[in-house]
């Protein structure tokens, strides 16, 4: 005998099918992406078993002994590992706290110029340095601040002949402000493509009836533009806050060098130098999956907080 559950799960599953036949063109077009997804982000998987292992490449994964949570235990014990923790957080919390802003605020500024042609320029201009890999940054930055180079020239001329020559690469006391300074020279501008599309389409109205009720343009930034954006924004600051052990690889190992990299170590250099370079990689692999874990639990956290405050959220 046919349930009323059983008609319902039948139907959905008719409607379901149905929806897949008449948009097929489309299912094919995410076919590729949606193989790539599962080869390169879902069988890779498998090898989490390595954290728990003490893994040995010449036996593999099936006959390396079990060593528990040892690889777990020695991430919390070992001075270098708990301070690339710490670097991974203080680094990503400045460039989230200060950087997010500024990328607001850049948009904000753009959406307000009502010179096209000036509007197209600053927009050109500051999305470029995006399209250069972090290493082309870094070698940029070593060449403008050599001990004989622009950087000094100005400062000598500033402060005299008298002062000496530096090179503040060599100090890792200047290695946060390196980050910070270099990720928003670079990718500042192009972050600004998200937020003007959302300020586009915030209805025109709402401008023409704050302007009756005597806003001036600075007062619709706030009445009308950035509530017309929040959600927007919001969801782009939860992906952000999710992935805040997530360090910029290429950034930070463009920008070490044999004087500053015992100090600014980060959980993926970490993971990089102990896995590949070391081969220790039942290490590697449990620094990797704590990683992960605790990148999950810091997004579903914000996501609530996010969710009661301004019920905008990701799920």
């Amino acid at each position: 005998m046919t349930t009323p559950e059983k008609t319902m799960k039948a139907g959905h599953a008719r409607t379901t099918w149905r929806r897949i036949k008449q948009n097929k063109l489309l299912y094919a077009l995410l076919s590729g992406a949606l193989l790539w997804v599962i080869v390169f982000e879902y069988v890779p998987m498998a090898g989490i078993v390595m954290a728990f292992q003490d893994y040995d490449i010449f036996k593999g994964v099936f006959e390396s002994p079990f060593a528990g949570l040892k690889h777990f235990e020695a991430i919390i014990s070992t001075p270098a590992l708990s301070q690339a923790i710490a670097n991974t957080l203080l680094y990503s919390s400045v460039k989230l706290l200060f950087g997010f802003p500024l990328t607001i605020i850049l948009a904000l500024l753009l959406n307000e110029l009502r010179l096209m042609w000036f509007k197209r320029i600053v927009q050109t201009i500051s999305y470029m340095p995006h399209f250069l890999s972090w290493i082309a940054v870094a070698s940029l930055a070593y060449s403008f601040f050599e001990l004989y180079g622009p950087f000094n020239d100005l400062r000598l001329l500033l402060l005299g002949e008298d002062a000496s020559r530096i090179n503040i690469l060599m100090d890792s006391d200047n290695f946060l402000g390196l980050v910070f300074f270099s990720s928003v020279f670079k990718e500042i501008g192009w972050s600004t493509i998200i937020f003007l599309a959302a300020m586009a389409g915030v209805d025109p109205q709402q401008y023409e009836a704050a302007k009756v009720d005597g806003c001036s343009r600075f007062m619709q930034v706030f009445h009308v533009t950035l509530p017309g954006i929040l959600p927007t924004v919001m969801i782009i600051f939860i992906l952000q806050a999710g992935g805040i052990l997530n360090a910029n690889f290429e950034q930070i190992i463009g920008f070490q060098n044999l004087y500053t990299q015992q100090d600014t170590e980060v959980i993926n250099t970490i993971v990089y130098k102990y896995g590949l370079q070391q081969g220790k990689f039942s290490l590697a692999t449990a620094f990797g999956l704590a990683q992960g874990v605790c990148s999950f639990l810091i997004l579903y956290v914000v996501n609530k907080l996010a969710k009661k405050i301004s019920n905008v959220g990701i799920w």
